[in-house]
């Protein structure tokens, strides 16, 4: 798969990665055959979160049964205010997806008390009890915020928000403000929780789709936002084995450049 360096430290890291919100909230059996499929085709980053229900317990567990543990880069967040609470259940984080004395990624969560939780996690990562910090919001509103503490918190590695072929509102100046602050991105909602795929159903792809290596509509989507080099991992979320196979196909082959990543959006505007 091909992988993408962290700016900050310049360690690679696959362009396909796993959410886990809603389809890791309960344990089911193909969860490991998710994971198996994740890790086999190059996956590291798995993102979750407390608010996501039992997601980072049934995440700890399925590592647990597939020995994923030393693969795995992992990565949830904080959302909650004040010192203690974020302390409390950032520590439970840490046991419910059985990190043991690392976590890779701790986030804050929708910019929840984070001059608080950053404080935290800077002491964290200079323990090593983290690798990294990042931020995160669910909303493309939250990019003026994001980009405040991206310009003033030179410890911010990771920043995570929405982006599509449908909501392309991250192209106007935050993923180049995200470059020019070495700060690597994280890219949820790709699908817009499969409404994308409403949205062409019964569309054909395009003939020459193939010549950019994709043979289905979630790789046109995931692959028109790696055309741009600031995109460093897409974290589509999927508890279904024959998904989590398709989206790792987008990680391989050609990757479109600007002309073709253009000519995609044209024709998915016109279906």
């Amino acid at each position: 798969m091909l992988t993408r360096p962290i700016p900050s430290t310049g360690a690679p890291l696959p362009v396909i990665g796993l959410g886990t919100y809603r389809s890791f909230a309960r344990y089911t059996p193909q969860l490991a055959r998710v994971l198996t499929l994740f890790f086999d085709a190059g996956g590291t980053l798995i993102d979750s979160s407390p608010m996501y229900g039992g997601a980072e317990a049934v995440c700890g567990d399925v590592l647990k049964e597939v020995n994923g543990r030393g693969t795995a880069f992992l990565a949830t967040k904080v959302w909650t205010s004040g010192k203690e609470k974020g302390v409390h259940e950032m520590e439970t984080s840490f046991r419910n997806m059985r990190a043991g004395d690392t976590m890779e990624l701790m986030q804050v969560h929708n910019l929840i008390d984070t001059d608080t939780h950053l404080d935290t996690l800077k002491g964290w990562k200079a323990e090593g009890r983290i690798k990294y910090i990042g931020i995160t919001h669910y909303a493309t509103s939250a990019f003026k915020d994001l980009g405040k503490y991206i310009r003033k918190e030179p410890e911010i590695d990771f920043c995570q928000f929405p982006y599509s072929i449908e909501q392309r509102a991250a192209e106007n100046g935050f993923l180049q403000l995200c470059a020019d602050y070495g700060v690597a991105t994280l890219i949820n909602m790709p699908f817009e929780q499969d409404g994308l795929f409403n949205s062409v159903l019964g569309a054909p792809l395009p003939d020459w789709a193939k010549d950019i290596g994709i043979d289905t509509w979630g790789q046109y989507f995931l692959k028109y936002l790696l055309a741009n080099d600031a995109v460093t991992c897409l974290i589509p979320a999927t508890g279904n084995p024959s998904h989590m196979a398709d989206n790792l196909k987008a990680g391989t082959g050609p990757i479109p450049d600007q002309a073709e990543q253009k000519r995609m959006a044209l024709y998915f505007d016109s279906l």
